[in-house]
């Protein structure tokens, strides 16, 4: 009955969009998040207005639901295809996507792989020449009244790969959405001391499918979200104790992956979550 209510309000809200009585033309165009249903793999896709950006590309196996997807939706360009990390289960359809869509740049951290993803990834940049970024700093942009904020790894080398994940920050005017990739105890720290670290967040997808850390509970002091969203399979297998404790005290609503793709819209003042 909840998930019905809020994806009634949902409708009520687009069509106040549609119909221009959502308040002003800074509010015609909202800002959608998609966050797949792909099993325990990562893919967020952003619409803000037309432009289109992919945060992180799943495992191999996902390539033709994520495909399907954009292809519905018309969308024949990524302006950003961000890779938080070079897991498998985060990269698997990256080369795919890059082969078939116009992508305007992929962003991802600085460090290599020898794993197949990551190579078919290097091989697909090059014979398609699409711009990368290997960040070591933070990175910035805007599409459409929506500002990306993607924060870097400090360190050169890391014992865990999850802790070169990049965590990327949405704005849409009032409203923030955190997207924390894969990072761990090291790389939430990291965070910690930015500035970004210091803002609410009526979002966060929460890292590592569920991993508890305990500075997690530093994140929630000052984020404070009112959503959270974990990507799973049915399993459930790292969803820990811990995390479900945590999210629990702070009155989160909870979504599942594994229980249909998680759809999220902001016109920039107010947030609507719906699964299907």
């Amino acid at each position: 009955m909840r998930k019905k209510k809020q994806l009634f309000a949902l409708l009520i809200c687009l069509a106040l969009w549609v119909t221009g009585c959502g308040g002003g033309k800074e509010n015609t165009v909202p800002l959608t998040m998609s966050f797949l249903d792909t099993g325990k793999s990562d893919c967020i896709i952003i619409e803000a207005g037309e432009r289109v950006v992919v945060n992180d590309a799943a495992d191999a196996d996902d390539t033709e639901t994520i495909c399907a997807f954009l292809d519905e939706r018309g969308k024949t360009q990524i302006a950003y295809l961000i890779l938080s990390h070079f897991d498998k289960d985060h990269i698997g359809s990256a080369a795919a996507l890059v082969s078939r869509y116009e992508v305007g740049c992929v962003l991802m951290p600085d460090y290599e792989e020898e794993s197949e993803p990551y190579l078919a990834l290097m091989r697909a940049l090059e014979a398609t020449g699409t711009e990368s970024r290997r960040l070591r700093e933070g990175f910035t942009f805007s599409l459409e009244g929506t500002d990306f904020s993607v924060d870097a790894p400090r360190e050169r080398v890391y014992d865990n790969d999850n802790n070169y994940s990049l965590i990327t920050c949405v704005m849409r005017g009032d409203t923030r959405f955190l997207l924390m990739g894969d990072a761990k105890k090291q790389r939430t720290g990291e965070f910690l001391e930015t500035k970004a670290a210091k803002e609410r967040y009526d979002l966060i997808k929460m890292p590592h499918h569920g991993n508890y850390t305990k500075n997690l509970e530093t994140l929630f002091e000052t984020a404070k979200p009112r959503y959270a969203v974990l990507t799973a399979d049915p399993e459930r297998l790292r969803v820990e104790e811990e995390t479900v404790a945590l999210l629990d005290d702070y009155g989160c609503e909870v979504y599942y992956t594994d229980e249909g793709t998680v759809t999220v819209v902001s016109d920039g003042k107010s947030v609507l979550a719906s699964q299907s």
